[in-house]
């Protein structure tokens, strides 16, 4: 068979060729530490790559809106812990109204009462971030409106939205921080009762108190025990998903590192050894292309 003289020459170019890109593509790795740096390098993996940076990307939302969540409820568990420190102090006062400290007591009791009712009515119209607390989906105006006469609050009535906004934790999990309207109504009845408590002590009758109002005011503190034991139970579930969100978010790191990262060690030893195949063949060439037909005569 009829060798021609170029087939040497190009047989080393095109193995030169290979091994310098290869040499380029290691090199590559060990700089970034990233095994695909193309889909077409491994579709299968850059696939799955795909698959799961996208799903990192719905996990970072989810965490966005539990961390949201998280914030709207603590605002709302502060605001029900003022109510119930409200509570506990009015049904004090409607005790100790007993009619054994005469008219000037009842009465002074009666401006302490209508202090609480504006503290009331200040926790009733918190924010959060601009946002009204207890106004469910309406957050963009006060929830509580008041009667007010001769400079006192005569009536609360509740004009916010029945449910309130919901945030989904995960793909099929969700969650609603805001207390909803049926609860909300009967904080605007727990301030309406003070409101009756107040005008009793002002009368400054000793029976004007009576044992249906506290019974009333009673019955609203199991209210607002309910709706902070309920905004507790959603505290849980909020931070569960935290955590369950954080692990998801950890172990897709983990799966995308095994799938795209190099070993680097691996790879320099790698990179080593093709360096010393390209300098080898190198030298090889150097030797074969010196020689010439004069050599054999």
């Amino acid at each position: 068979m009829r060798v021609t003289t170029n087939t040497f020459p190009d047989t080393l170019l095109g193995h030169l060729q290979r091994t310098t890109k290869d040499m380029n593509m290691l090199n590559e790795q060990v700089s970034t530490g990233q095994r695909i740096s193309k889909v077409s390098e491994d579709s299968a993996s850059a696939n799955r790559i795909l698959d799961m940076q996208e799903e990192k990307g719905r996990i970072t939302q989810f965490s966005k809106n539990a961390a949201r969540a998280q914030n709207i409820n603590n605002t709302t568990i502060s605001q029900l812990q003022n109510f119930m420190q409200i509570s506990d102090r009015v049904g004090e006062l409607a005790t100790l109204a007993d009619g054994l400290k005469g008219p000037d007591g009842m009465r002074a009791y009666a401006e302490e009462v209508d202090e609480l009712i504006e503290h009331a009515m200040q926790s009733a119209n918190a924010k959060f971030n601009g946002e009204y607390i207890f106004g469910g989906m309406d957050t963009g105006s006060e929830p509580f409106a008041s009667t007010v006469v001769d400079g006192k609050i005569t009536n609360v009535a509740y004009q916010g939205a029945v449910d309130g906004a919901e945030f989904h934790l995960s793909e099929t999990g969700k969650i609603q921080p805001f207390t909803d309207g049926a609860t909300n109504e009967k904080f605007a009845s727990f301030i309406n009762k003070m409101v009756t408590l107040r005008d009793a002590l002002e009368t400054g009758a000793p029976d004007a108190v009576s044992a249906g109002m506290r019974t009333n005011l009673e019955d609203s503190e199991d209210d607002l025990i309910f709706a902070l034991s309920r905004q507790g139970s959603v505290q849980m579930r909020i931070e569960f998903d935290l955590t369950l969100n954080k692990q998801r978010f950890t172990d897709l790191e983990e799966n995308i590192s095994s799938e795209a990262d190099v070993d680097i060690a691996q790879t320099i030893v790698r990179l080593t050894q093709v360096q010393n195949a390209y300098q080898a063949s190198l030298k090889s060439a150097g030797q074969v292309l010196n020689q010439s037909l004069l050599d054999y005569l």
